[in-house]
């Protein structure tokens, strides 16, 4: 039975891919994942040098240096946010929802990720949080990682827990409706896990803090 909700950040919660290409000078909509070029997955350096035309990044490290805590305070909210967010705490109730995502080296990004939970997200959630490279150091059996990235969910997976994968243009449910490809894995929880889906049809609204 699922009893405990780790809820990814970036990409998940908001449009952070996007919103940083954004920042970096390429002329894309910080909200559309449609722009992103898909075939340089995780490797935004690669995105980015191939929008702007040029090699400004020499490698992931260095463009990460180039965001700024006011950057990551100001990222979009994503599309799914608030259904994805009020879906989680109707199935395990909100004292069981934490939000889980993972800082770069710099001290200014957790610190903007703080500023972006405290902006942004319900008040319930802002002791609800960690702030971790480590996201399969949570999994536990009952215990769901919702998040865009495969590897998080491959290895929340490999230590007993249970994975959602969001669809963004890196990962392999690219080509599904976001919401659509969420409640499915939710239902096939539901059927392996025992865990209740009644009242989660149709898109929930909530009121929250809006980027």
């Amino acid at each position: 039975m699922i009893q405990r909700i780790f809820l990814d950040l970036d990409d998940t919660c908001n449009t952070l891919a996007m919103h940083v290409l954004y920042c970096a000078g390429c002329k894309v909509d910080p909200r559309d994942y449609t722009q992103h070029p898909a075939q340089f997955g995780y490797e935004v350096h690669r995105a980015a040098n191939y929008l702007l035309g040029r090699e400004k990044f020499a490698g992931n490290a260095q463009f990460w240096r180039t965001i700024t805590r006011t950057n990551w305070a100001e990222c979009p909210t994503s599309e799914i946010f608030p259904w994805v967010l009020h879906k989680a705490a109707r199935l395990v109730g909100r004292e069981n929802v934490c939000l889980a995502t993972r800082p770069t080296d710099c001290p200014e990004c957790a610190a903007g990720k703080l500023d972006w939970i405290h902006r942004v997200m319900p008040a319930w959630t802002h002791h609800q949080y960690a702030i971790t490279p480590c996201k399969h150091l949570l999994a536990r059996p009952g215990a769901l990682l919702i998040d865009d990235h495969e590897d998080n969910i491959r290895r929340f997976e490999n230590e007993g827990g249970h994975g959602a994968l969001v669809p963004r243009p890196w990962n392999r449910l690219r080509q599904c409706d976001p919401f659509e490809a969420i409640e499915a894995q939710l239902e096939n929880l539901s059927d392996s896990c025992g865990f209740t889906l009644s009242g989660l049809g149709g898109v929930d609204v909530v009121c929250v803090g809006a980027t």
